[in-house]
């Protein structure tokens, strides 16, 4: 037998970004509505090393275990695994002291599909080992544990923290302490780590192809993980930036995802075989949706601001609550439903909006002017598209905080409704509202990008303190996934 030589494979870094889910709130679980959903300026990002066994014995390669080490610094964490391509199993070391989904599972669903059994052996270099690496930028998780008590809570100060900062540890339990601040850190891990693996081991392929094989697969991985077929917004403003999305159709993946979850170190050859094919039909074959993406970024003028605002709330069980509601409330299918139908008309105008200042001249609205009134104060014409998208924001608001009220969850709670409200008062601020599914964990502003606005809704924020809110430096950005340069 000859004795196998390792060799180093070439390591690549992929960034996914964040999201602020800004129209389509709970209506985006349902085609055919449309959500807008802006891509953050902050990123996941994972990097993909490894070694590999060059060998020319008779050995069938797919007996041979990769060894994977997974570091999350900022997690305090390590999770060690074995993966033999033979019976497409992942084993846990037992030596790791916690579980995450989303990288375990995530990392199973890539390797079935990525590392489909070789024909031969002979003289091929198989890989032998992983090392991913996991970071995320600070705004994904509260940095007030970062910040003195009394110090300043500007956006500038929280700008120019360092990179990567780690949670707290509680002193009690030893583990680490997580406070999200709602940007999506879960699709944003998932889409990142399936890119570096992608990338990894296809690094030439085309872009086109490439890009199409991350988001099917990413949504395949994030909703095995979640143990649900959700919307797949988040996900997809992690593969594609900015956009106006709508959902894929929900009947795409339930059999693949059974398939997913019943499989164990039992199945037969051809039941290893089998959920080969139809994981690899789901990514390659299955006509995911045609009109799924339409690009959308903010004009340069307006820009977003966030904020951390210490609470926290469960999505999943939110949007169960809201479909469960709103189920009671028709019994025909055409029915009007108290709020939901108000909301499907109101959100296509933010669009439109949006789309109309993307494309008016830089000359037609004089921005600098009205960054220095209350938006109720601009004295533009009733047919203006940035009074359209005030007005408008301002309607979908009250629907949604009023479906909330009828269905018993929490879309917007009267401290987020204050803060909100005071803070729409302030000289060129468009909206402020809560993003996505509402709750507690986070408050979004869209401004007039201008110094003056962004000071004086960083000042109203950091001194507030019922709830305690602390600003971000996450701004909108433009990009989705992509290959860093490190």
């Amino acid at each position: 037998m000859t004795t196998p030589v390792a060799n180093d494979i070439s390591s690549v870094t992929v960034s996914a970004p964040g999201k602020v889910l800004l129209a389509g709130g709970y209506l985006v679980l349902e085609a055919p509505n449309a959500g807008l959903v802006i891509a953050a300026d902050k990123r996941f990002y994972t990097s993909v090393s490894g070694t590999s066994n060059t060998t020319n014995d008779e050995e069938d390669d797919s007996e041979r275990p990769i060894h994977i080490s997974v570091k999350s610094p900022q997690f305090h964490s390590e999770w060690k695994y074995e993966y033999k391509r033979s019976n497409c199993l992942l084993v846990p070391s037992t030596q790791n002291e916690s579980v995450n989904p989303f990288v375990e599972k995530t990392l199973r669903v890539c390797l079935i599909y990525l590392l489909q059994p070789s024909p031969s052996a002979k003289n091929t270099a198989t890989t032998s080992s992983l090392d991913i690496l996991i970071r995320a930028d600070n705004d994904f998780y509260s940095v007030l544990p970062h910040l003195p008590p009394d110090s300043d809570k500007s956006p500038a100060v929280v700008a120019a923290l360092p990179k990567f900062l780690p949670c707290p540890v509680d002193p009690n339990t030893g583990k680490a302490v997580v406070h999200k601040t709602g940007l999506g850190s879960s699709a944003a891990l998932t889409t990142s780590l399936v890119g570096a693996m992608v990338h990894y081991f296809h690094p030439n392929s085309q872009e086109t192809e490439i890009a199409t094989i991350i988001h099917n697969l990413a949504q395949i991985c994030h909703c095995h993980a979640q143990g649900k077929v959700g919307s797949g917004f988040d996900v997809s403003a992690a593969c594609h930036g900015s956009h106006v999305y709508r959902r894929f159709p929900k009947c795409l993946l339930p059999d693949l995802l059974q398939q997913l979850d019943k499989f164990n170190s039992n199945n037969s050859n051809n039941e290893h075989l089998s959920l080969r094919e139809t994981l690899k039909c789901s990514v390659e074959l299955v006509p995911w949706k045609d009109d799924m993406v339409t690009p959308l970024d903010l004009p340069n003028d307006l820009q977003l601001l966030l904020a951390d605002v210490r609470g926290g709330s469960e999505s999943p069980s939110m949007a169960r609550t809201v479909l469960k509601w709103k189920a009671t409330q028709t019994k025909n299918e055409n029915d009007d439903i108290p709020h939901w139908s108000a909301l499907s008309k109101l959100n296509p105008k933010i669009v439109e909006s949006i789309q109309l200042l993307s494309k008016q001249e830089i000359d037609s609205v004089d921005y600098d002017a009205l960054s220095k009134l209350p938006a109720s104060k601009w004295p533009l014409s009733n047919d203006s598209p940035l009074i359209s998208l005030r007005d408008n924001f301002s309607r979908i608001r009250d629907e949604l905080r009023s479906m909330g009220e009828a269905a018993s969850v929490p879309i917007e709670p009267p401290p987020q409704q204050r803060l909100c409200d005071a803070t729409s008062e302030l000289p060129g601020v468009i909206t402020a509202l809560v993003p996505g599914a509402g709750g507690y964990d986070a408050v979004a502003c869209l401004y007039i990008n201008r110094p003056d606005v962004v000071k004086s809704i960083g000042e109203l924020w950091s001194s507030w303190n019922s709830p305690i809110v602390c600003p971000l430096a996450v701004r909108a950005g433009q990009d989705g996934l992509r290959v860093e340069n490190e």
